[in-house]
């Protein structure tokens, strides 16, 4: 695609139109069929958590688990425009919405920088960060990470503003993302920590001069707006200080977990690996292109001093590389904290190459190979988040139960359906390690459940089992041994196939025979 600029710095793209154009579709990719894939153990322990405030009114911050506040306070608002009041009426839509609007807040705001950095800049940022495969896949997951990233890209783009302009209402703004960012998630001391460190070596540098940066009168603000924000978050709207306490004591907790937890560690070229290239019989997927104008764009950004902003991008995102790179617990989410930032560079790289190409003929070809890349991008986008959302060989799956949950759920909603007392059916479910995730979240609506790691004494007393095959053999023995005499029943297997939580991950039905029998009937 080519571009010619006049004197007034607009595209040639129907000045304007073509952002709303951009915006457009990704809102289309993000909110369309959200339902397409099985609820991850992740998104369905955030939505456990959301239940409890949605029920109670109460929501008390824990330092250990589940992250910062502001995902699970998010979810009110869809919760209440979809007019839904209790935990078994939501559905996947309306947590899912969240983090997938959210993550727009940072396509919006880079176009408050359309006179600072250009038509052709902002189009192509808005593109690639709008399609990206990876910021799409994760914008439609119930989990905190593209709002972390939507957050600290956007306090970036608003403090720069500030820097341009002293303006206060950007001092404002910053101070709320600041405070959004800290109530997210604990990594959030990265990112202030990579920003800090920008901002110091741009001052060491001589690119800015920090004693003029920003006045007394301002800075009182920003910290005063941040503290304001966070205090909201983690107090839960002052019912519980104890939060703003664990607020700041589960960084203890996030050092000793990334340092220690062996379950999801791996080298240091872990996030490298799968988003430049993966290759499989289903999907192959390579960010090499963009990846190779990211460096273009790193190099390019301390040409000049008018390349500030990209300086600062740049830094921040070369900072976070590093960190997340060495921590040894990774999981595949992490690298949008500073792939972001590479794709906005590869955005500023190609259209700087596109500057300095002076013949229109090398102009045309140089446009047709970055169509076929950014066709190349919107095709994995498409691949990754609706052709294949949930098989292992998307490079964005990670430990991804499979959609034998969904049908193994429904056969235990529809055989409880045909049970006349249904509600004096109880149901146990055992897995070693509560390794049952996602099944809370599917089995929301049944309210007598018992989710063990062993199997209890007590297991004859429950009429539906669904268990992990490891249990089998003890399971039957204690069904037909520890009844008292005339308390014993029959039991039969409830799924008719091999039900899989996640690949290789077996998942094994019971319930007795005359319950069963109901169900058989009804069919009939």
């Amino acid at each position: 695609m080519q571009f010619t600029e006049n004197k007034n710095n607009y595209s040639i793209l129907n000045d304007g139109y073509i952002f709303v154009i951009v915006i457009f579709f990704s809102i289309f990719f993000r909110l369309s069929d959200l339902d397409n894939r099985p609820f991850h153990t992740d998104e369905a322990v955030h939505a456990v958590k959301f239940g409890e405030l949605l029920e109670t009114g109460n929501y008390t911050y824990d330092p250990i688990e589940y992250h910062g506040p502001t995902l699970n306070y998010f979810t009110t608002i869809s919760s209440i425009f979809t007019n839904k009041v209790t935990f078994s009426e939501t559905t996947e839509f309306i947590y899912r919405v969240i983090p997938a609007i959210t993550s727009l807040l940072l396509l919006i705001m880079f176009l408050f920088l359309r006179n600072e950095i250009g038509d052709r800049k902002l189009f192509l940022i808005l593109f690639i960060v709008g399609f990206s495969p990876s910021f799409v896949f994760y914008s439609r997951y119930y989990i905190q990470e593209s709002m972390l990233v939507t957050f600290s890209f956007s306090m970036i783009l608003s403090v720069y503003k500030y820097y341009l302009s002293k303006n206060l209402k950007w001092v404002i703004v910053s101070g709320v993302l600041a405070g959004l960012i800290f109530a997210t998630k604990e990594t959030s001391i990265i990112f202030f920590a990579s920003f800090v460190c920008s901002l110091l070596v741009l001052h060491l540098s001589k690119r800015i001069n920090l004693r003029n940066f920003s006045t007394i009168y301002h800075l009182f603000y920003f910290v005063a707006t941040f503290i304001i924000i966070s205090v909201l978050f983690y107090s839960s709207f002052f019912t519980n200080p104890q939060g703003i306490i664990d607020s700041v004591s589960t960084f203890f907790n996030y050092f000793n977990k990334a340092g220690s937890n062996t379950e999801h560690v791996y080298p240091w070229y872990y996030y490298f690996e799968f988003i430049l290239f993966t290759n499989n019989k289903l999907i192959l997927f390579t960010q090499i292109p963009l990846f190779i104008f990211s460096v273009l764009g790193i190099y390019f950004s301390f040409t000049k001093k008018s390349h500030l902003f990209f300086s600062i991008i740049s830094i921040i995102s070369i900072f976070q590389a590093i960190v997340y790179s060495l921590i040894p617990y990774k999981t595949p989410w992490l690298i949008l904290n500073f792939w972001i930032g590479f794709l906005i560079l590869a955005g500023f790289g190609i259209s700087e190459i596109f500057r300095k190409i002076k013949s229109s003929n090398f102009r045309i070809v140089f446009s047709f190979i970055i169509g076929i890349i950014f066709s190349f991008h919107l095709y994995q986008t498409i691949l990754t988040s609706f052709t294949y959302p949930y098989q292992p060989e998307n490079p964005f799956t990670y430990s991804q139960p499979t959609p034998d949950i969904i049908s193994a759920s429904q056969k235990v909603e529809n055989v409880l359906d045909s049970i006349p007392n249904k509600d004096e059916i109880f149901i146990n479910v055992i897995a070693k390690n509560n390794d049952y995730w996602p099944l809370p979240w599917y089995l929301r609506k049944f309210p007598n459940i018992a989710w063990n790691n062993s199997i209890p004494n007590s297991i004859y007393k429950y009429q539906l089992i669904i268990s992990s095959p490891e249990f089998e053999e003890e399971l039957i023995n204690k069904l037909y041994s520890l009844p008292p005499s005339g308390e014993k029943n029959l039991y039969v297997p409830l799924f008719d196939n091999y039900v899989s939580l996640r690949p290789g991950v077996e998942l094994r039905g019971y319930i007795q025979k005359d319950f069963y029998d109901f169900y058989l009937r009804s069919k009939n």
